[in-house]
C-alpha cells in the first residue's frame, strides 16, 4: 500500500531502479539527520546500519515523488557543482554543508540512476528527485546545492534543459595532478567496464589493452569538453582547483546568488581548513607532491589528451582571447 506523502516527512529517497520495467524509489528514515558527510552514500550507510532502517523499508513508484513535491514546501536548486574530478569539488561541497540553512546532496546514486537512464520521462523523474531531496524538514533551510558525479559533466546539455536557470560550476585542476590521483586509486568511472559508453566508440577489450594512464585522460579529456561546450553559458563559471577555499565565499557563493552572515563565514572558513574526505585531518596541499611523482607515462598522456583543453579552461576563466 503506497504512503501518505506526509508519513515520509522524515524520509528521503536512497535508490532509484526499475523492477519489471517500472521505476520505483528506496527508502531511508532519516530523522533529523542532514546530509553532511562528504557523499551522499555516507550518510545513507550510517543511517541504513541502524536498527530501525533494517526493519523498515519502503518502496514506492516514481510518481509518488510527484505528490511529494505538490504537498510538501521544497527549495528550487541554488547552484549546480560540476568537476572534472579529484579536484576540489567535495571541499566546496563540505564548506556550504557546515551551515544548517544548506541542503547539499553529493553524488547521489539515485540522480546517477536517473541522468543514466535512456526513459523519455527522466528530465521529469530528476525534477522529481531533487524535489524530494530538497523538502523543508526543520524549517531552517534555504538554499541547495547539488553536486553531481565527475560523469554526470556529459549529460550537461540534458540537465540544463531540465534546469536552464540555475547557476553552475565547472571545477578543474592540473591534469598531471589529476591523473597521478586516479593512478593511486581508481575512482568506477575509470576502470574499463564500469560504465558503458563514457569512451564511445572504445569497445571493453581495447579498454583492456590501453594503458591506463592513457584510459584515464581520454574520459577526463571528455569531461572538460562537455564543460567548455557550454562555458558560454550565462549561468556557467570556471574554477581552478588552485583557487580554493577562498573561492568558495568568494565568486563561487556571489555566482550562486547567496550571501553569508560573518559567524556563518567562520564556519565555512572553519570547515575549509580540514581535509574534505578525512576532515578529522587538516587539509595540506598536495599538488606539488603529485607532480614530482608523475610517471613518464603521465605527463605523455596528459600532454596527449588534456593539456590543449586545459588552456582553453584557463582562458575561458581568465578571459583571454585568442
Amino acid at each position: 500500500m503506497k504512503p501518505e506523502p506526509e508519513a515520509l516527512r522524515d524520509w528521503m529517497p536512497m535508490r532509484f531502479y526499475f523492477r519489471e520495467s517500472l521505476p520505483f524509489v528506496d527508502w531511508c528514515y532519516m530523522a533529523d539527520q542532514r546530509f553532511t558527510h562528504p557523499f551522499f552514500s555516507d550518510t545513507i550507510r550510517q543511517r541504513t546500519a541502524l536498527p530501525f532502517n533494517v526493519l523498515f523499508r519502503h518502496q514506492t513508484p516514481i510518481e509518488f515523488l510527484g505528490e511529494l513535491s505538490e504537498k510538501n514546501e521544497t527549495i528550487a536548486p541554488t547552484g549546480f557543482i560540476f568537476h572534472m574530478s579529484r579536484c576540489g569539488s567535495t571541499l566546496v561541497a563540505q564548506m556550504f554543508a557546515a551551515l544548517a540553512a544548506n541542503i547539499v546532496i553529493s553524488e547521489a546514486p539515485p540522480i546517477d540512476a536517473i541522468i543514466g537512464s535512456t526513459d523519455v520521462e527522466r528530465g521529469t523523474w530528476l525534477r522529481w528527485m531533487l524535489g524530494a531531496l530538497a523538502r523543508k524538514r526543520t524549517g531552517r533551510e534555504k538554499n541547495l546545492f547539488v553536486k553531481f558525479d565527475s560523469w554526470n559533466t556529459i549529460e550537461l546539455d540534458f540537465i540544463r534543459r531540465v534546469f536552464p536557470d540555475v547557476p553552475w560550476i565547472f571545477l578543474y585542476r592540473n591534469p598531471i595532478e589529476v591523473i597521478v590521483s586516479h593512478m593511486r586509486q581508481r575512482g568506477s568511472q575509470m576502470v574499463p567496464g564500469a560504465m558503458e559508453a563514457i569512451l564511445p566508440g572504445v569497445s571493453f577489450s581495447e579498454a583492456l589493452q590501453m594503458p591506463p594512464e592513457e584510459y584515464c585522460a581520454k574520459i577526463l579529456a571528455r569531461f572538460c569538453a562537455a564543460a567548455l561546450d557550454h562555458a558560454n553559458d550565462a549561468n556557467a563559471l570556471l574554477v581552478n582547483y588552485d583557487q580554493l577555499p577562498g573561492a568558495v565565499t568568494d565568486i563561487i557563493a556571489s555566482h550562486f546568488g547567496v550571501s553569508f552572515t560573518p559567524d556563518e563565514l567562520d564556519q565555512i572558513n572553519e570547515t575549509g581548513r580540514f581535509d574534505a574526505k578525512t576532515p578529522q585531518m587538516f587539509f595540506e596541499s598536495d599538488a606539488a607532491r603529485k607532480r614530482t611523482d608523475a610517471s613518464d607515462a603521465v605527463r605523455q598522456a596528459a600532454a596527449n589528451w588534456l593539456d590543449p583543453l586545459y588552456g582553453e579552461l584557463e582562458n575561458k576563466r581568465l578571459n583571454i582571447s585568442k
